[in-house]
């Protein structure tokens, strides 16, 4: 029977639990109407076959940009951790040397991009090889996002999280769409954003100021090793859900006509709706169930189990707004021009609602630092990508194969889950 104290305990956690993924789903929402804003403006201003371009170096700056992920993922961890022990001073030199080495890094990564502009383009069957510069620029840059963003989420600080995410989206959405009016196209995308990046880094550092201490040049030797060791799994765990998620366009790029690529691009930035919407979920879980896990605290479970019921609540609405409504979305955010669409979106959201509960999963397994779980996703991606080259006959089969594969991972993941719980003993 529980004691007073613990009753107010669990009340007051409950009111966290809810206020916090309230004001982050707000922010994510109100950031993903601006992101799909510019997909849905830039549908319009550019051809269907630079749409198709733009969206297939968009999937591919998701896997580039996986190790920023995997930091981000871990410097959450990390910082959800210094937090619950009050160590502010280690939190700030943690934070100022983790930014030289994310500028040191997307030096390194523009260069090998900018060298392989050539072999990139081929690839994707662009014509247009100074397209490279600009996304090498960007890719360079995305870097220095990752650490003020993930500060944000391990301090807890979901409304300036928020903010962030929204001034972001903003900015994302209205400099580049300046530079396509002017007449850039895609290579205006890229710099756009990259102005953007700059101006949402320098306005994080503000956000921060009230949770760093001044610059203490402390050993964090014992932080770096956390971090390392962390990230080492999680590489594999993003890797799996970026490649598990973006593939798909990729290999439509690869061996479909520009057009038909173009119309998939629409079908997957309307699926995606889904997925920024429903999965806000998993992003105020993971710093709350990592944070209680650091304490061994016995509300884990509770916490988890009324996060799994938001989550599949959000998800079985997704699913049947995407079944009832496929042509009133796609005639709304694109036209007529993307008619094609429409008879693809009920299939592709059931992908998105199995990638969603993935992640959400997942995301739970790095929170109690059961990183293993990559295990199950690499030999998914690599099943996935043998049969996108096996059977690539038609944009449904694709989107059947990722159903497909997506679903046993689901099921694997939840034999596992069973097992982890009964290993938790507090």
């Amino acid at each position: 029977m529980l004691t007073m104290s613990t009753k107010e305990l669990v009340q007051k956690t409950k009111g966290l639990l809810y206020s916090s993924t309230l004001i982050v789903t707000i922010g994510i929402l109100t950031g993903s109407f601006f992101s799909y804003v510019l997909q849905f403006v830039l549908g319009r201003l550019l051809s269907i076959g630079d749409y198709g371009t733009f969206n297939a170096l968009l999937s591919l700056t998701y896997l580039v940009s996986v190790p920023a992920g995997v930091f981000g993922t871990s410097i959450i961890k990390v910082t959800s951790e210094l937090l619950a022990k009050k160590r502010f001073d280690k939190l700030t030199t943690l934070f100022w040397k983790l930014n030289f080495y994310s500028l040191l890094i997307g030096f390194v990564l523009f260069v090998i991009v900018y060298f392989l502009r050539v072999s990139i383009a081929s690839y994707l069957n662009i014509t247009e090889i100074h397209l490279i510069l600009p996304f090498a620029i960007f890719l360079g840059l995305s870097y220095l996002n990752i650490i003020p963003s993930s500060y944000l989420q391990g301090l807890l600080r979901f409304k300036a999280f928020s903010f962030y995410v929204i001034f972001t989206a903003f900015f994302r959405m209205l400099i580049p769409v300046v530079l396509v009016y002017l007449g850039f196209k895609v290579s205006g995308i890229f710099y756009g954003f990259s102005i953007v990046m700059l101006l949402a880094v320098s306005m994080s550092y503000f956000l921060l100021k009230k949770n760093l201490r001044v610059f203490e040049n402390l050993d964090i030797k014992e932080n770096y090793k956390r971090l390392l060791l962390f990230s080492s799994s999680v590489l594999f765990i993003n890797f799996g859900l970026m490649l598990l998620n973006n593939l798909d366009m990729i290999i439509v790029k690869k061996f479909f006509d520009d057009t038909t690529a173009g119309y998939y691009a629409g079908t997957v930035t309307l699926g995606k709706i889904f997925l920024f919407g429903a999965g806000t979920v998993a992003t105020v879980m993971f710093p709350q169930i990592s944070n209680l896990y650091s304490q061994k605290s016995k509300l884990l479970y509770p916490r988890f189990k009324k996060f799994c019921y938001m989550q599949f609540s959000l998800v079985v609405l997704g699913i049947i707004v995407f079944f009832v409504f496929p042509k009133l979305l796609t005639l709304l955010f694109f036209g007529e021009r993307f008619i094609h669409s429409v008879t693809l979106l009920p299939k592709f959201s059931i992908f998105i609602a199995l990638y969603i509960l993935i992640n959400f999963m997942v995301l739970f397994f790095m929170a109690i630092e059961k990183t293993k779980v990559f295990l199950f996703l690499i030999p998914t991606v690599v099943l996935q990508y043998l049969l996108f080259t096996m059977f690539n006959n038609s944009i449904e089969m694709i989107i059947n194969i990722n159903i497909f594969v997506s679903l046993l991972l689901l099921i694997a993941l939840s034999i596992y889950f069973i097992r982890v719980k009964n290993q938790l003993k507090f």
